[in-house]
């Protein structure tokens, strides 16, 4: 295995105008830039900032941005959000990273659910789901659980809540596999967010041998993945297999 030599995370972004613009029919905006937490392995900015809520013209919304919830006017903000007509037609909004379950209280839960915040699939699909991340170890087991409660509670769909889990760090490859049996359990799904690299790049590295990671071997990376794509194609099918 090669030597891994770690850059240091670069967090600080370059002063730019904020994110609106139209892709794939789906309009992609910024409300807020980075996040708070600085968390060990995450490249977002710490130098938190809001922007004030642009023009929306799509019917579907696609929100950017790791510390949504991190707005002290976040609840005003989703209600003028869900108050937006497009054609005269309701807006459909997507978090694209999702919420932090330890800033989400009922009240912000039932707002998210009233005014259409949900997830945007792959294939520019909404769904009434919401995507969080369950990045430590076991610690907040009962947070990420009692969140899928919650959420369903208001009138998410179990089946398309989305629970990020960050593979290839230091996390052990047990843990990880640990925290898919609790998924499993609680009828959710998963995202396997690769650390420090892209899906393509690490499907590359596999494919030529050139495995370089310290923290997971290479089968313990493909192995895993398997098993969150049959896993979540089981939550989405009820039980069933298609394959």
């Amino acid at each position: 295995m090669q030597e891994l030599i770690l850059p240091k995370l670069k967090r600080e972004e370059e002063d730019r105008p904020q994110i609106n613009k139209i892709a794939h029919g789906i309009q992609w905006i910024e409300v807020n830039r980075g996040c708070k937490r600085g968390c060990a392995f995450c490249y977002a900015d710490p130098n938190y900032k809001v922007f004030e809520v642009p023009e929306i013209i799509s019917n579907k919304v696609m929100i950017i941005g790791e510390g949504f919830l991190y707005d002290s006017k976040v609840k005003e903000k989703i209600i003028e959000l869900g108050q937006k007509r497009v054609n005269g037609k309701f807006v459909y909004y997507g978090l694209n990273q999702g919420i932090d379950f330890r800033l989400l209280d009922k009240g912000i839960a039932e707002l998210l659910n009233e005014n259409r915040f949900g997830i945007i699939n792959s294939k520019y699909r909404w769904y009434k789901g919401i995507k969080f991340a369950w990045d430590g170890i076991q610690t907040h087991e009962k947070l990420a659980k009692d969140t899928i409660e919650l959420l369903v509670s208001v009138g998410y769909k179990r089946k398309f809540i989305q629970v990020f889990v960050l593979v290839n760090w230091k996390i052990p490859y047990e843990v990880c596999i640990y925290k898919l049996s609790k998924l499993k359990e609680w009828g959710v799904k998963i995202d396997d967010c690769t650390w420090n690299s892209n899906k393509r790049d690490l499907r590359n590295r596999i494919k030529t041998n050139n495995w370089n990671n310290p923290y997971w071997t290479m089968k313990q990376y493909k192995d895993f993945r398997a098993d969150c794509r049959k896993h979540n194609q089981l939550i989405l099918f009820d039980g069933y297999d298609p394959e």
